[in-house]
């Protein structure tokens, strides 16, 4: 199985696992001769080689079918494989991985056919070239030395925002902790009942959670002002951006091992979003029994403030994965 995390040996086209699988076709073939012949192979793209010679010319794929020939209203009967194809010269055996990457991206195709000797030896894709391309930059910010940055960064940044999940969203939710808490006979203006009874009240994600008491937000907004409303409203932002943030640094990180960039919105935003939210959270409670007349007696939570402050520390965490892990001196070999 490849390693998916880079590291500094450079590896060659002998290295890589070569598709011998590929069609050939005459560079006078018609397109319609080279449409045909994919379906017939089931495939997307073939090697076009000169008639006499067999030297390779280039590739004709079914996107250059589509852009080059029916974009244009051409005959694909009468138009020429030559004149449609994208020629790329191709690789050796021995010539490095990041020269077939390198020639594959600057044309922004696909496939690079591979000879050795001059004679076709099969293809090579885009893909196959990513795990084997090695970094341009050597790895040296961090703390931690690791074999594989990438692999480490993933799993680190995955399992901190599980539990950054677990604590900010989940523990608030089921009523584990409270933002805020009070006795629940203090609480009687509050809730608009005249009940009493004793017990602490913890005020979670959604509700006002005690021993055999419970009292939605949004049975208090009527009673308190739209201050409720808002804080509903922030809650679900929390429950939201909270899932949106777990998936969102999990598949960043996952496509820092492939290799693949993300974007601003998934790497930062949807995260620190989830963080915004969350202590706006705290204070819209705070300034919701500030201004209630007469004013409650509550207390901050302290476990809940801890663990909010967890929580979103270990967002931040997986955010800035790349400073906890460096790479190490020595490199490994790919395994196969």
């Amino acid at each position: 199985m490849i390693n998916l995390g880079l590291n500094k040996k450079e590896y060659f086209i002998k290295d890589l696992v070569i598709d011998d699988e590929y069609g050939v076709i005459d560079s006078n073939a018609t397109i319609q001769d080279a449409a045909k012949k994919m379906k017939e192979l089931g495939v997307p793209d073939l090697v076009v080689v000169e008639e006499k010679s067999d030297r390779v010319l280039g590739v004709i794929a079914d996107f250059d079918i589509i852009q080059n020939v029916v974009a244009k209203g051409s005959d694909p009967k009468e138009e020429k494989i030559i004149s449609t194809m994208y020629k790329i010269k191709p690789v050796s055996l021995d010539d490095p991985v990041t020269e077939a990457f390198a020639r594959m991206r600057d044309l922004n195709v696909n496939v690079v056919p591979v000879v050795e000797n001059e004679k076709l030896v099969g293809v090579c894709t885009i893909q196959d070239c990513w795990s084997y391309i090695p970094d341009e930059n050597y790895d040296e910010v961090g703390l931690i030395p690791v074999s594989d940055t990438r692999s480490a960064e993933f799993w680190f940044a995955t399992v901190c925002t599980i539990i950054a999940f677990v604590l900010g969203v989940i523990f608030p939710l089921i009523g584990i902790y409270g933002f805020f808490s009070g006795n629940q006979a203090e609480l009687l203006s509050l809730f608009g009942t005249a009940e009493i009874r004793g017990g602490r009240v913890l005020f979670g994600l959604f509700e006002a959670r005690g021993n055999d008491f419970l009292v939605p937000f949004v049975n208090l907004i009527n009673r308190n002002g739209l201050i409720w409303l808002t804080i509903v409203i922030f809650s679900i932002l929390i429950l939201i951006f909270g899932i949106l943030a777990l998936f969102s640094i999990i598949f960043s990180s996952y496509s820092g091992v492939r290799n693949v960039q993300t974007g601003f919105l998934t790497q930062f935003l949807l995260p620190i979003l989830f963080i915004v939210f969350l202590i706006i959270n705290w204070i819209l409670l705070g300034i919701a029994f500030a201004i209630a007349v007469p004013s409650p007696n509550v207390i901050v939570d302290g476990v809940g403030l801890t663990i909010s402050i967890i929580s979103m520390s270990l967002v931040l965490a997986a955010i800035y994965r790349d400073y906890f892990f460096r790479q190490k001196e020595s490199s490994n070999e790919v395994p196969r």
